[in-house]
This record gives C-alpha cells, sequence and structure tokens, in this order.
C-alpha cells in the first residue's frame, strides 16, 4: 500500500476534503480516531466520501497485511488547543511525525510556521528514509500562518493588509469563522469565549475596525456569512469581502505525492 500521511490542524478540515475530492488516484480514505476528526468525518460523509477511522495500530496492520499497489491517504488531525502554545503545538507534532514515519510514504503536514516553532522541521527529519512536507509559498518558503494560507502567501497578505488604511482588521476563514469563540480564547483574548465584551476591549485596544472575510471558494461551512456576520456584530465591525484561494494547499499536496514517486525512481537507480 501506497501512504500519504497528512498531520493537519482542524483549521485545514475544507483544504482537506477539497483535496480528497478532486484527486481521482485516492483509493481509500483512513482517519486516525480522535475527537477532534469529527469535523472531517462529517464532512467527508456530507461529500459521500467514504472512509475508515482507525487507531494506528490498526493501521499498522493494515500496511503490514495489504499488499496492493493502491494509493491511500491517512488523516491524523490535531485539535486547535495546540495553537495556544507553540512549544506543544511543535512536540505533538513531532511525535505524530517520528510515528508517522514508520509506515508512511509521505508526509504532509497542515501548518505553518505557527510562532517559527515548525521552522526547521525537514532539517530535524532529514534522517527519515520518509519525505516530510509542510505548506510552502511558491517560492518555497513555509506559509506564517492559516491566514496566511488562505490569501495565498505573504504579498498577497501584505497587500491586503496595505489596502486596510492603517485601520485595523481580524480575518476568518470559514473554519475561523465557525469557531470564532473558541480561537479567541486560544489566542488568550479572554478566559470566557461567552464573553464578548472582554474580547471587545482587546479589540479595541488594537485598533480593529474590519473584520475580513476570506471566501476561499469552499462551501463545506454552510453557516460561513451568518458566522462571519455575527462577528461583525458582536464587534461593531465592517465586512471586509476578500478573495482567498487554496492554491497553496493544492501545491503542497501534489508536491508531498510527487515525493513518493521520486523517491521510488530513485531507489530503483541505486
Amino acid at each position: 500500500m501506497t501512504f500519504m500521511c497528512m498531520i493537519a490542524c482542524r483549521i485545514f478540515e475544507d483544504e482537506i476534503v477539497h483535496l480528497i475530492r478532486n484527486d481521482a488516484q485516492i483509493s481509500g480514505v483512513f482517519i486516525l480516531d480522535s475527537p477532534d476528526a469529527v469535523g472531517i468525518l462529517s464532512k467527508l460523509s456530507e461529500n459521500k466520501i467514504h472512509y475508515t477511522v482507525c487507531s494506528p495500530d490498526e493501521v499498522k496492520n493494515i500496511v503490514h497485511y495489504e499488499q496492493d499497489e493502491d494509493y491511500y491517504i491517512l488523516l491524523n488531525i490535531l485539535g486547535f488547543s495546540l495553537d495556544a502554545s507553540p512549544q506543544l503545538l511543535k512536540e505533538n507534532v513531532y511525535e505524530q511525525v517520528g510515528l508517522m514515519s514508520e509506515y508512511a510514504d509521505s508526509i504532509l503536514i497542515l501548518y505553518g510556521l505557527c510562532g517559527n516553532v515548525l521552522g526547521n522541521i525537514n532539517r530535524d527529519f532529514a534522517h527519515l528514509s520518509c519525505p516530510v512536507h509542510i505548506l510552502r509559498e511558491e517560492d518555497g518558503e513555509i506559509i506564517d500562518d492559516c491566514i496566511g494560507a488562505s490569501l495565498g502567501g505573504r504579498k498577497p497578505y501584505l497587500a491586503v493588509l496595505k489596502g486596510a488604511g492603517g485601520e485595523g482588521m481580524y480575518f476568518l476563514t470559514p473554519m475561523g469563522a465557525a469557531f470564532w469563540k473558541e480561537m479567541a480564547v486560544i489566542a488568550r483574548l479572554t478566559n470566557n469565549p461567552d464573553n464578548t465584551a472582554m474580547t471587545k476591549i482587546v479589540f479595541d485596544y488594537a485598533g480593529y475596525t474590519k473584520v475580513g472575510k476570506i471566501n476561499t471558494g469552499l462551501d463545506y461551512e454552510k453557516s460561513f456569512g451568518t458566522k462571519v456576520e455575527e462577528f461583525a456584530k458582536s464587534f461593531d465591525f465592517r465586512i471586509v469581502d476578500i478573495e482567498g484561494t487554496v492554491r497553496i494547499s493544492e501545491q503542497s499536496y501534489q508536491r508531498a505525492k510527487d515525493s513518493i514517486r521520486k523517491k521510488r525512481v530513485d531507489c530503483n537507480e541505486i
């Protein structure tokens, strides 16, 4: 069996569903059993994508006993809470890379620099026979964060900020909008997701007056518009529609997939 393992923050649920839906070469999808996988399980079901939920041990057994050459995806979804501590995030991602490398043919990490703790991931795992990839811009640089990924990289990100005319703008992707209260707690804007008054004080102090609604073209979060309006009303923000993209996720996925073939070609040449 050929396995592409994706280690991903929940914020990239929609992009993952998009990638799976648009790759006809995928023979099956396995998902590591986790409370944080509940969202993507629902979206896969809604889009009639068959999947199998399994434990790490079950995956190992499948890999060891199945001899077919088909291409499979293994999803390992990590929770939002890790974003509250960059060091804890790094420790968890690194641990999962080590575990997945035992049977993966390629690993794609759907995270950015995230406080710069994942900037050396390729160097740190250069000893693995399994290629390790992370979300990168077209120039090869690792993306800063999920907002940068949704906007297409640093240049378009900076262009949007420049176009804001000096006014502070808070960005929401579809997943960010769906969980904006939880994300406020993770960002330590408040310790109570329902205490919007405290969050508003922080926003006012930071000079935020707008919310950037990033439309990535994906519609798996049906309440996106409603959630953005709820957010804007809570803080008296103006909504600014921004065209997003899934290009970085698509290109990073293709690089990770291509590395499987390259690895096999290199091994045959030895």
